[in-house]
């Protein structure tokens, strides 16, 4: 995507900006959009994810700021987190970890991160150490002790199931992290 068809913001990573932040970055959107809007649900979905990727960036990246990026491309509605805070560190439900950069011996793999009784949120990593994340349904209802055992990764949880397509990436030569959620206008070829 080209840096001219973004928006870029930067996010102070206090709780306090997350609904100013939320407010410009759909109102970037509904513009872009122009005469055609986008569909409630859809919104809807775009905006839970902002909401995540802005409550991420205060309670993970250990960073002041944090870069926000919205662009329109291709027929989809991408946007992306970076920060150079903390990179990923993911915990399986069996208590293994994978943190990145990712050692070369854990490359690719798939990994069940979470579930929520109906959803298992899982991740899969690519030759390159990129993370994409996906959804795979429940055969049987089992729902774990919520209150009780609700994980960090519930987040990674919501903007799967919003997103079309979700990552993660970290460079290790300039130590960014960056998170990807592209959401399609119509339906992916």
């Amino acid at each position: 995507m080209r840096e001219e068809d973004q928006i870029r913001i930067v996010f102070d990573c206090n709780r306090e900006g997350i609904p100013g932040t939320l407010n410009v970055c759909l109102g970037h959107i509904r513009e872009k959009a122009g005469i055609t809007p986008l569909d409630d649900t859809l919104m809807a979905k775009i905006k839970w994810v902002i909401m995540e990727l802005l409550t991420n960036a205060v309670k993970h990246s250990g960073e002041r700021e944090s870069l926000l990026k919205i662009g329109f491309t291709g027929g989809a509605v991408v946007l992306e987190k970076e920060d150079y805070g903390k990179p990923l560190v993911l915990v399986g439900q069996d208590r293994k970890k994978i943190m990145w950069p990712l050692e070369d011996i854990v490359r690719p793999m798939d990994f069940p991160i979470y579930h929520n009784g109906m959803d298992s949120l899982c991740v899969r990593t690519d030759e390159a150490g990129r993370a994409t994340f996906f959804i795979e349904q429940l055969d049987e209802l089992e729902m774990p002790a919520l209150l009780s055992d609700t994980s960090e990764h519930f987040g990674l949880l919501i903007m799967t199931k919003a997103s079309d397509e979700f990552a993660y990436e970290h460079d290790t030569d300039t130590g960014v992290n960056r998170f990807i959620s592209t959401f399609y206008l119509n339906s992916p070829a």
